[in-house]
């Protein structure tokens, strides 16, 4: 990864505290004829991965 992404607010579910964090990778999530939400990867404080849906304007490939 080249650029840098910026970080998103989300509540962490292991922890159950909201934290600003980076995430991994993000892709759109998307049934044929519908809009769809933006999901991103993210790592716990605890080491454990999770997704959490991004804002709609959050860059993506």
């Amino acid at each position: 990864m080249s650029k840098q992404l910026p970080p998103v607010k989300v509540k962490d579910p292991y922890t159950g505290k909201e934290v600003e964090l980076v995430p991994i990778k993000v892709w759109v999530l998307a049934p044929r004829t519908r809009k769809g939400v933006k999901i991103g990867l993210f790592k716990s404080e605890s080491g454990k991965y999770f997704r959490a849906k991004v804002p709609d304007d959050y860059p993506a490939p």
